[in-house]
């Protein structure tokens, strides 16, 4: 199996600590300092510290075998060293915390294997045009450097383990949102699965690297090949509890649903309502797949099918949820919503000018299906009523949002039915976001048969 992705995530805070080693007694006031005689002895031949009285004073030579002290000069020497063992010594033996001693020596460790590392590491598309958009996976590195990085990566954990012994942080998960994706399984669990998709996201991209956005009819059957075969090593490893825990916070439709659900501000048991429901529907209409392309050919009876069971979601999701719930999740997916309570929230607007702006998308279309409906108004009329409605929902809108940020939200693309309505298109939205279009010079709809 290959090495964990949070071992690589383990990796960079080291990276980001080289520098410490070489100030570490200056950091950690736990390392005791040479005594204060040696100090009084130096001032004595002349008022300066003398290069033999320096504690810290450049070495390339190993610290000579000795009794371990926890003294500064030990410890400086130690880092200057490549006595691992030497230096952990001596930093417990000077008092200093288990996170202080694994960052020290972790750094150092880390400084044996950096130029292994490096020389893995791939220059990407460097030396191609940089106004071109680069689509490698990993950087461009191949296959055989990912396994000699995986290879390389396990040596550097075990050699840690040898050394400090298996992290505390590590074994807790401590990462947040490691904690947050696999905290429902033991430490133990947690590896393989972190294991199991790292080897499934290696072969999906795999696929999508060779596929290069166009597949065939085999490339979509190697998809599925693939995700049937992820979920039953999921299936094997995890108790159904377990999969269940999992694919509430790692499956397409958890990714889907989770903005909906923050934007609605959902309690856990509407999510968990919500879920269950929409993984019903994904598992029979989903069409992505993990390689970036179509997972099934569609044709017009899928289509029918497929709205047949929105509409039977919707009345689930509104049974499940109630009607004024139901709203918030529909009103979650809407762009003017969101961009209107953006807007409110950015600027402190009063907490009722999302609603009271938004209910123009009601209330405006209402008004100019009247005008349509006139059959004493000419056509032109009709025309220039509609011009008038439309300036005057603009003036509205500034005065409920504010002159500047309503702009902001026209130029963005808000409310672009008001400029439809300006031009004689009066467009009218359903309960589920659906619209519908009608011109000046249209004739009315029909009635529906009873």
């Amino acid at each position: 199996m290959s090495e964990t992705p949070y071992a690589a995530v383990k990796i960079l805070p080291v990276l980001l600590i080289g520098s410490l080693a070489a100030n570490a007694v200056l950091l950690f006031p736990g390392v005791r300092r040479t005594s204060p005689s040696t100090d009084s002895a130096a001032r004595a031949q002349g008022g300066a510290t003398t290069a033999s009285s320096h504690a810290f004073r450049p070495s390339t030579t190993a610290r000579s075998a000795g009794p371990v002290t926890g003294e500064g000069r030990a410890i400086a020497e130690a880092i200057r060293g490549d006595d691992l063992e030497a230096l952990r010594d001596e930093l417990r033996a000077a008092g200093l915390p288990d996170d202080a001693i694994r960052m020290i020596v972790g750094s150092r460790l880390w400084k044996r294997h950096e130029a292994k590392f490096k020389a893995l590491q791939t220059s990407g598309d460097a030396d191609s045009a940089w106004w071109k958009q680069q689509n490698a996976p990993w950087g461009g590195q191949s296959k055989e450097k990912r396994e000699q990085m995986k290879t390389l990566q396990a040596e550097l954990k075990a050699e840690g383990e040898r050394l400090l012994g298996p992290d505390p942080d590590r074994s807790a998960n401590a990462h947040p949102w490691l904690e947050r994706q696999y905290g429902f399984l033991p430490s133990d669990k947690r590896e393989s699965l972190q294991k199991l998709e790292q080897d499934y996201n290696e072969l999906s991209g795999e696929l999508q690297q060779e596929t290069q956005g166009f597949q065939t009819p085999a490339d979509k059957e190697k998809a599925r090949f693939i995700a049937e075969e992820k979920r039953r090593d999921l299936a094997a490893l995890l108790t159904p509890e377990e999969l269940k825990d999992y694919d509430l916070r790692n499956s397409q439709t958890a990714q889907q649903l989770r903005w909906r659900m923050t934007q609605m501000d959902a309690t856990e048991q509407e999510y968990r309502a919500v879920f269950d429901l929409q993984k019903q529907f994904d598992d029979v209409f989903n069409d992505g797949d993990s390689a970036g392309g179509r997972a099934r050919n569609q044709n017009p009876d899928d289509w029918k099918l497929r709205q047949e069971a929105e509409k039977i979601l919707r009345d689930q999701l509104k049974t499940a949820l109630g009607e004024d719930r139901y709203q918030a999740y529909q009103l979650a997916q809407n762009y003017e919503y969101q961009q209107l309570q953006a807007a409110v929230k950015r600027f402190n607007l009063p907490a009722d000018t999302t609603a009271r702006a938004y209910a123009l998308r009601k209330e405006v279309p209402a008004a100019a299906t009247k005008i349509l409906d006139d059959a004493q108004l000419p056509a032109a009329e009709k025309k220039s009523a509609l011009a008038a409605l439309a300036s005057s929902t603009r003036d509205q809108l500034r005065t409920t949002l504010g002159a500047v940020v309503a702009d902001t939200f026209l130029a963005n693309g808000g409310m672009n039915w008001i400029s439809q309505l300006e031009q004689g298109t009066v467009v009218t939205f359903n309960e589920e976001g659906g619209e519908s279009r009608r011109r000046v010079d249209s004739p009315p709809p029909r009635p529906k048969k009873p």
